[in-house]
């Protein structure tokens, strides 16, 4: 098998770990813990995104394309990831000094998860940031295997969780995936420079003192941050406005199910784009819509179609067999599965606005996708239940932005 075809291979464990995750909670803890692990994943994921504004996307830009070395921007990420570190503290100190106990989100309860939330969002920063430095010098595989770990710990964790079936564990789950996967993609990065090192010493230490510009970086993770951040709020702000709006913890777990059924089809276009960003970078020019289809087109094999295939129908056997008994709801299941597949096919023509740099016009598609789905589940949830209201909502969401970027792609032609 290629190694692209490997990278999505392990990238697609990494996405049923997460779902899997998602299954072992609701079936052992109960569909109100799944609602709650949901939420607390959910905007762990999302204040990570928040936390890095774009910047994996400019630490990749100034690699490729800016010819700098994964050594010479590493000492900036550490300063970077010691002044979140110092924000979480000053955080936790006004909190703990100015704010009462009643202020703490009811979901953690007490200081101690609290701060281990905070924790798993710098941590989860982290892991991103390094990761970005190790893309270029390592290759696709050990960076689809850095991408999977934070899912495939927090499923081993979990397990350890629902075995001693303590509900205050799930934070904690999260806190060891963080934690270990930053530890890893930081330790890649170490070697990485200690090769880099070692090459430099025979020829010209410039390689690793080079000078770069840190306005190119923040201007270039400007332009995707906000797209990023967008996409992260979305799934925590339709799961908290259905929990304001009526929802219970049990239908907020159904409906977290749902949306990791939605998310699937989505995340599987995101898999292309590290390897779509490889081969554009070191083509050293944009590739043009017709030369990405065609690239695309040359790695879909009749193996690779197989494996799709088996996939799917064991995915949909799994999910068959290990879906909650309380969480029965073919219908959500389906209006998820259709929003997804619209998903995917939004996602990837997105992609190919990004490899030709319309970077504002994907912040406004992304901020399009977060009122729609928000604004339209709330509306929704008036005349209908949660579990219905939220999986149409999102369907017109999809339709409605498929056109868009269709109409978009055609003037930009």
């Amino acid at each position: 098998m290629r190694p692209a075809l490997w990278s999505v291979a392990i990238q697609a464990a990494g996405s049923a770990a997460t779902l899997g995750a998602a299954l072992l909670v609701s079936s052992q803890l109960g569909l109100a813990a799944q609602g709650e692990f949901g939420l607390l994943r959910s905007w762990s994921d999302a204040l990570s995104t928040l936390a890095v504004i774009g910047l994996p996307q400019g630490l990749l830009h100034m690699q490729y394309r800016e010819g700098v070395s994964a050594v010479a921007l590493r000492a900036w990420v550490m300063r970077y990831i010691n002044a979140l570190l110092a924000v979480l503290i000053v955080l936790l100190m006004l909190h703990q000094l100015l704010l009462p106990a009643a202020w703490t989100p009811v979901l953690l309860q007490g200081p101690q998860m609290l701060w281990a939330m905070l924790l798993t969002v710098v941590l989860g920063a982290s892991h991103l940031l390094w990761r970005a430095l190790a893309l270029r010098d390592v290759g696709l595989l050990p960076y689809a295997a850095l991408t999977a770990a934070p899912s495939l710990i927090i499923l081993a964790a979990l397990v350890a969780v629902c075995a001693i079936g303590q509900r205050a564990g799930l934070v904690w789950a999260l806190l060891a995936g963080a934690l270990l996967s930053s530890l890893a993609s930081a330790w890649v990065v170490r070697r990485v420079g200690r090769r880099v090192e070692k090459r430099a010493a025979k020829s010209s230490a410039a390689q690793i003192k080079q000078p770069w510009s840190r306005r190119t970086l923040w201007s270039v993770s400007s332009q995707t941050g906000l797209q990023n951040i967008f996409t992260a709020l979305s799934p925590p702000l339709v799961l908290s406005t259905a929990s304001a709006l009526g929802a219970s913890l049990s239908q907020v777990g159904v409906l977290s199910l749902g949306l990791h059924v939605y998310q699937i089809f989505g995340v599987a276009a995101v898999y292309i784009a590290p390897m779509v960003y490889d081969k554009a970078a070191r083509s050293g020019q944009a590739m043009s819509e017709q030369q990405l289809i065609d690239w695309m087109r040359t790695r879909l094999t009749w193996r690779a179609v197989l494996a799709f295939a088996l996939m799917v129908v064991a995915a949909m056997f799994f999910l068959r067999t290990l879906w909650p008994t309380g969480a029965d709801s073919w219908v959500l299941v389906l209006a998820m599965a259709s929003a997804g597949v619209l998903s995917m096919a939004v996602r990837l023509m997105v992609t190919l606005m990004q490899a030709r740099g319309a970077y504002r016009a994907l912040s406004w598609h992304a901020l399009g996708r977060l009122l729609l789905s928000v604004s339209g589940s709330a509306a929704l949830m008036q005349v209908w239940p949660v579990a219905l209201a939220v999986p149409l909502a999102l369907l017109a969401t999809e339709l409605i932005l498929l056109v868009w970027v269709w109409r978009l792609m055609q003037v930009r032609a």
